[in-house]
C-alpha cells in the first residue's frame, strides 16, 4: 500500500505540474478560498492573475467549454490536494456554475 500511495502522489504531482490549468487553480486557491461563477468569468480572472501560465495558446484553453473540460480532467488530483471543484446548473436558463473551494 505504501508503494501504491507513493506512486499515486508522484502521478498527481506530475499531473498538476504539467498542466497550466491545474497550476493556475492551485495558485488561485492560495489567495482565495472560495470562488463561484461561470467558466466565462473564470477564464479572464485566471488570465489576469497568472499571465505567465495562461499565455500559451496550446497549454491553456482559449474557449470556455475547453476550460471546463480541462477542469474536469484535473479534478481528482486537485481533490486529493484539498481543492474541491463542483459543477452544477442553476436557474431556468440552466446556467453552468463552477465552484472552487479550498479545504
Amino acid at each position: 500500500m505504501d508503494s501504491y500511495a507513493a506512486n499515486r502522489e508522484t502521478s498527481d504531482q506530475s499531473a498538476i505540474e504539467n498542466n497550466p490549468v491545474a497550476l493556475a487553480i492551485l495558485r488561485f486557491t492560495d489567495a482565495q478560498k472560495h470562488w463561484e461563477g461561470t467558466a466565462t468569468d473564470l477564464k479572464p480572472t485566471l488570465r489576469h492573475r497568472f499571465p505567465a501560465l495562461t499565455d500559451d495558446p496550446y497549454g491553456f484553453p482559449r474557449q470556455e467549454n475547453k476550460l471546463s473540460a480541462a477542469l474536469r480532467r484535473v479534478q481528482p488530483p486537485l481533490r486529493r490536494r484539498g481543492i474541491a471543484l463542483s459543477f452544477e446548473r442553476r436557474g431556468k436558463s440552466g446556467e453552468r456554475l463552477i465552484q472552487i473551494t479550498s479545504v
